[in-house]
């Protein structure tokens, strides 16, 4: 059905404008029907489509609700219940600092897709990725945005109804400008800032001024978490032992003050806190003992943000929401749709641990919930992807449940024809623990091996168990859908290219790991035969599929961000695809009769060695077996 837009508030006339160029069934046409808009003057009130002569008015009270319906819509739904989200502020926070800097049209085209789901808000998380004046080292070589491009997204940010909130790094996570040694004298250890220093507060009022002037928002997200050696290093020599509360307070108690100064509220991750008062030094530990004396010095401008992305039950929620509340009031939450680690959007991890949020924030009343997408890693996920879960936490925040059917025709309705389905089918397995079968060395399979995914996330959210089903069964059923579905132009909604690519590179490795284990485990005068027979024809595959995969990492990426920071994943990639060659070579000269064995296998073999015993499950320990510090 195609709608012309009849009348609307002069607030919603800029986004209704955008989204028409996105959506040609907003631009009118022969045979429209007429929609109108009707703003609600109790902010409370619930949104809701009426019929109205031969059109359809849709009453809202907030931007975001109205535009979530507008949505529904143009999937061909008929509205006929009130509808309001359950949080006030809903939004999401987008790393553009592991590499993946998003081209400035490219994020236009996100917020578009946001408010079209019904977010009002999107954080940007920037450690150095922007320019700073005086600062020329500050984010060189990484994509950084210049005050233009802040500018230029807010602007397309505030048309949408979206507010473009900073979220930054004042203390930890500075890994990045502490590679180049003009930052040394500012650093304690790690990737920590040196508190306490007057040239590190100089730095950090250019980051905070950066934001306040290129943003319309007031409120600037400072970070300050996961520093977990703080104090240990040039401030131990320069100040002396300090007990970890009283380095974070008077470090908080200065940028309190700075943004004070700046105009702007102030948020910080909660961890630190919990962490120094918990025994184990354990965010989630409930029973973190944070001395009121302590929590009553938390600056009053500064609003805490409980971070969560792997609890699948409700109560836990619902427990530490209310450790913040009596710690430092109302409190921001943070789940996560899952990118981090992986090459596609995680649903399964997203499903278990964001729903458990959701429902606990809604029976908490907690009313300012986000989603992170982190790029941990070396940010190498189809974002595209990501979609299929923001539609997902969306559907489920709004109406309570996801139904799957909703989701399927929605999703094609406002992602250029993708499939939900398809894409959530291969999101149900690409774990961090899918993501290192690429990165695993085809001869030695320290990790391709173990085969498994985590079947009720137990290993993955709580720590705790190791109940498994194998991996292969479900990348054959997503192979299958991604083969029937359709390609959105552009890769909306998850390019199908590449999702086929990254589900026949896994399935291939799979294929070679249990291959070479099946011959290795022969006696000698047998292994010959069986190398040639399976593993040989299984190396060749496995070869095509690392390298088709590694073109369309490429297109994917070239499409979505700017082009510093391929690199890191690109020299993984082409390392992965040399190393597939060369398990063609190795397998090659053995079958033939040109090599008497293969000693990586004899090694593993002389062991019996597990591939679950291979240790820390990152690039740098399974592509080699070598630790190169």
């Amino acid at each position: 059905m195609n709608y012309r837009i009849a009348s609307a508030p002069a607030e919603l006339r800029p986004a209704l404008k955008i989204l028409a160029k996105r959506y040609p069934a907003l631009a009118g046409g022969k045979g429209a029907t007429p929609l109108a808009f009707e703003r609600i003057p109790d902010p409370a009130a619930p949104a809701s489509v009426v019929a109205f002569g031969a059109g359809k008015t849709v009453c809202y009270a907030r931007r975001c609700d109205a535009l979530r319906l507008v949505g529904r819509l143009l999937a061909g739904e008929s509205p006929s219940a009130p509808e309001r989200g359950p949080f006030d502020r809903f939004g999401v926070m987008i790393d553009l600092s592991r590499n993946a800097v998003m081209k400035v049209e490219y994020a236009k085209s996100v917020l578009e897709r946001l408010a079209i789901l019904g977010y009002d808000y999107a954080m940007l998380y920037t450690e150095d990725v922007y320019e700073l004046p005086g600062e020329p080292y500050f984010g060189m070589l990484r994509g950084r945005l210049t005050a233009a491009d802040v500018r230029a997204i807010d602007d397309h940010a505030a048309a949408l109804g979206i507010e473009l909130v900073p979220c930054l790094e004042t203390l930890g996570h500075l890994e990045q400008i502490f590679r180049w040694k003009a930052y040394e004298p500012l650093r304690d250890i790690d990737g920590i800032l040196l508190a306490w220093e007057e040239k590190s507060y100089a730095l950090v009022g250019k980051m905070l001024k950066f934001w306040r002037d290129n943003v319309r928002s007031r409120t600037i997200h400072l970070g300050l978490d996961e520093a977990w050696k703080l104090g240990q290093g040039e401030f131990r020599k320069r100040f002396g032992e300090q007990k970890v509360f009283d380095i974070m307070l008077r470090h908080v108690d200065r940028l309190s003050a700075m943004c004070r100064d700046l105009g702007v509220d102030a948020v910080m991750w909660s961890d630190m806190w919990f962490r120094a008062g918990s025994k184990r030094h354990d965010y989630y530990d409930l029973e973190a003992d944070i001395p009121e004396a302590i929590s009553k010095r938390i600056p009053g401008n500064i609003r805490l943000c409980y971070w969560d992305y792997y609890h699948r039950d409700a109560a836990f929620y619902e427990a530490m929401i209310a450790r913040h509340r009596a710690m430092h009031g109302e409190p921001m939450m943070a789940s996560g749709v899952w990118t981090w680690g992986t090459f596609w959007y995680n649903h399964r991890y997203t499903r278990a641990a964001a729903g458990a949020c959701i429902d606990a924030c809604r029976k908490a009343g907690l009313k300012d919930v986000l989603f992170t997408m982190w790029g941990d890693d070396g940010g190498f996920c189809d974002f595209e992807s990501a979609f299929a879960g923001l539609a997902w936490a969306a559907e489920r925040a709004y109406a309570g449940a996801a139904d799957p059917k909703v989701l399927e025709r929605r999703y094609a309705a406002l992602f250029g024809g993708a499939s939900w389905k398809a894409v959530t089918a291969l999101g149900e397995w690409t774990d961090g623990e899918a993501s290192e079968l690429l990165w695993d060395d085809p001869i030695m399979n320290l990790r391709a091996g173990v085969r498994r995914a985590e079947a009720d996330l137990d290993v993955a959210i709580t720590d705790s168990g190791s109940k498994h089903r194998d991996l292969e069964p479900g990348l054959r059923k997503a192979a299958r859908l991604l083969a029937r579905a359709p390609a959105a132009k552009g890769g909306e909604g998850g390019s199908m290219p590449y999702a086929r690519a990254l589900c026949a590179a896994l399935l291939a490795r799979i294929d070679l790991a249990e291959a070479l284990a099946a011959a290795w485990s022969l006696p000698k005068g047998r292994r010959r035969a069986a190398i040639r027979a399976r593993a040989l024809p299984a190396a060749r595959r496995n070869r095509r599929a690392m390298a088709a995969f590694a073109a369309e990492f490429r297109a994917m990426w070239t499409s979505h961000n700017r082009p510093q920071g391929m690199e890191t994943t690109q020299i993984r990639l082409a390392g992965a695809v040399e190393r597939a060659e060369e398990c063609v070579r190795r397998l090659s000269d053995f079958a033939a009769g040109r090599a008497g064995t293969i000693p990586e296998l004899d090694d593993l073999a002389r062991v019996d060695f597990k591939p679950e015993l291979a240790g820390p499950r990152n690039w740098a320990r399974v592509a080699h077996a070598t630790v190169i510090a």
